[in-house]
């Protein structure tokens, strides 16, 4: 096709010679910014949008509106043509004035004609220009990537088909609109829908292809990394290889004394900041429990003032009914007062069967609750079988608190037996209680043997570190013998419980032990033991005699691969007996006070950590152990 221009207007090959010449280069950004400028704007046509461009400014085309405008009125002179021919019908009387109708419909009719061929002519050049233009346009993608260039050609499509479906529409507007056809804008709303769809299918494409490439960088990075790796390594080993023997192994030494000294730091640096975040813990635990203590203190209070608002207007409601009754005694008759009795009688009977009912609704939300735990503490021992298979084959029990498992380096070795060591009232009956809880989560029976409490008051601390308590105890995990309720007086019975006369029958105490001990290891791989308090025992008879009685005791829980605490008071020994009853423990935790500050440190059991002292703090519910530094790699 020719370049020719009309009415001032230029065409695309003029236009691209001149954009080459003079226009700068346009880069792929700045043209998928252009046409999403065009996409976004509804009030400009698509050869507007080229005029925006730089390339295409010395264009003066007419726009696509235009080209619709003449197609309309083509169609108009259609419509036109098509009256002319009806009313030249043959049926149609000949008469002068009909005859120069006729001439003047003629007349009409060939410039109609005329006009028509023109409009057609001057359609088909615009239309030539358009695909001129896409040509050139296309060509100008080419430096593009092909999934943009692939976008902008479908979004280009779709604004084409937009265009058609406008001229569409006027056509069917002129021509009248048919029943069944779809109206533009349901038309509009499909496409639009269409093209919706396909562009989020564009987007999720080009998500997937950008999560590929970054997984193919990171791929490559790791893959540059070992290579710089390996080569630094090769480099070295070429070094090594091109020294003299004797130079190569005082290298080699040195690489290695380098190496353990970086090793050495990076476990230092590891254990200090597992340090840090340990006391962090400790910190962030004890601003919670401040945190926690002041709302409890401010919902104390607001409830106590609620309380208070409520009497001062029960008693002002009294006052008023007090009154009232005051002035309806003075004027009613001794029969009425008797009838008035009565019926006060009846209500409070009213309210005491409203309040039996609702004694029993709760009894009966209590037992719903009852069972529903049940059900999750079932859950629960299903689920904690895998950490009970861990301990067996590590042959180590947990203790229920991860810091004092790292201390240990996994836990207490089955078959020890363990003296817990320090002042009253410090956490040591915390450590023992949290270390029972963990065993009974797991499925582990748990035998207290108690010569100061009750079971009563060790069921009311294990509510602390355990819910559901009572629900293990029926489900016969939880056996105690009490040496100390009958020599008190107290007569209560309890049914997980065997009872000892005096704390001194220690035949007695060893053959109750023995009994629930092979009951346990029917049912269980192993069972856990806490003996409180040894301290009482000692204070009852004498040191020799709870020697003689504690030491077959120890070796039998150890044949049973049992783990045993035993709880000693400080202060009420001396240091022979102290060492004495180490003599047939395992090992000891230590707790003392210093400077109102609390401490513990571990001796023997196993390999640990650290042997110092480390600093805690303790409450019903668990220990918050601090930092403890590496005293050794093992």
């Amino acid at each position: 096709m020719k370049n020719e221009t009309r009415g001032g207007c230029v065409t695309a090959s003029d236009a691209e010679n001149e954009v080459e010449a003079n226009a700068p280069v346009i880069k792929d950004e700045e043209i998928i910014d252009g046409l999403k400028k065009w996409l976004d704007r509804k009030d400009i046509t698509f050869l507007e949008w080229l005029r925006e461009d730089p390339a295409w400014r010395t264009m003066e085309c007419p726009p696509s509106e235009e080209t619709d405008r003449i197609k309309g009125e083509l169609e108009r002179y259609k419509v036109d043509i098509a009256k002319l021919r009806k009313r030249l019908a043959p049926d149609q009387p000949e008469t002068d004035q009909g005859f120069s109708s006729i001439i003047e419909l003629l007349e009409r009719a060939v410039k109609v004609i005329d006009e028509n061929a023109a409009l057609k002519t001057e359609v088909e050049r615009l239309e030539g220009l358009v695909e001129n233009m896409k040509m050139d346009f296309q060509r100008s993608l080419e430096k593009v990537p092909d999934e943009k260039s692939a976008l902008i050609m479908k979004e280009i499509e779709l604004k084409e088909l937009e265009s058609r479906l406008k001229a569409k529409a006027a056509e069917l507007e002129m021509t009248g609109p048919l029943r069944d056809a779809k109206a533009p804008k349901d038309i509009e709303r499909e496409i639009f829908e269409r093209y919706t769809r396909e562009m989020q299918t564009k987007e999720e494409k080009w998500r997937q292809r950008e999560q590929e490439l970054r997984a193919n960088v990171e791929r490559l990075e790791k893959d540059l990394a070992k290579a710089l790796v390996d080569l630094k390594v090769k480099e070295e080993q070429l070094k090594l290889g091109n020294l003299s023997s004797g130079n190569a192994v005082a290298e080699i030494d040195k690489k290695l004394m380098e190496l353990q000294s970086k090793e050495k730091e990076s476990l230092l640096m590891k254990v200090q900041l597992e340090n840090l975040k340990a006391e962090m813990i400790v910190r962030e635990e004890e601003v919670n429990r401040l945190r926690e203590a002041i709302n409890k203190k401010e919902e104390e209070m607001a409830r106590r003032e609620e309380e208070i608002q409520y009497k001062e207007k029960v008693i002002a409601a009294e006052r008023l009914k007090l009154e009232e009754a005051k002035k309806e005694v003075l004027g009613i008759s001794q029969v009425e007062l008797k009838k008035k009795l009565e019926d006060l009688g009846n209500e409070i009977k009213a309210k005491e069967e409203e309040l039996r009912n609702k004694e029993k609704w709760l009894a009966a939300k209590a037992e719903e609750i009852r069972q529903r735990e049940a059900g999750i503490i079932e859950d629960d021992l299903k689920a904690r079988q895998k950490e009970l298979v861990v301990e067996l084959q590590q042959a180590k029990a947990k203790t229920g608190n991860n810091r004092l498992d790292d201390l240990l380096y996994g836990g207490i070795p089955l078959g020890s037996n363990i003296m817990v060591h320090g002042p009253p009232f410090q956490g040591k009956e915390t450590m023992v209680n949290v270390f029972m809880a963990d065993g009974l989560k797991k499925g582990v029976p748990v035998l207290w043997v108690i010569t100061d409490k009750t079971p009563k008051d060790i069921r009311d601390e294990m509510r602390y570190v355990i819910s559901g308590y009572e629900e293990y105890e029926a489900r016969g995990l939880v056996k105690y013998i009490d040496c100390y309720s009958r020599s008190m007086g107290d007569e209560t019975q309890d049914p997980y419980t065997i009872y000892v006369e005096e704390p001194t029958d220690h035949d007695k105490i060893s053959e109750m032990v023995e009994v629930v001990c092979k009951e346990f290891k029917e049912r269980a791989k192993y069972y856990r033991m806490a003996f409180r308090s040894v301290s009482t025992l000692i204070a009852y008879s004498d040191p020799s005699a709870a020697f003689k009685f504690l030491s077959p005791l120890c070796g039998r829980r150890k044949r049973d691969q049992a783990v045993s605490m035993y709880l000693v008071e400080k202060g009420m020994h001396g240091e022979q007996e102290i060492q004495m009853l180490g003599s047939i423990m395992d090992g000891m935790f230590d707790f003392k006070v210093e400077q109102m500050k609390t401490y513990f440190s571990v001796q023997g059991i196993a390999d640990v950590q650290s042997r110092a002292y480390i600093r805690y703090t303790a409450t019903k519910h668990s220990l918050n152990i601090g930092s403890f530094a590496l005293d050794h790699i093992r």
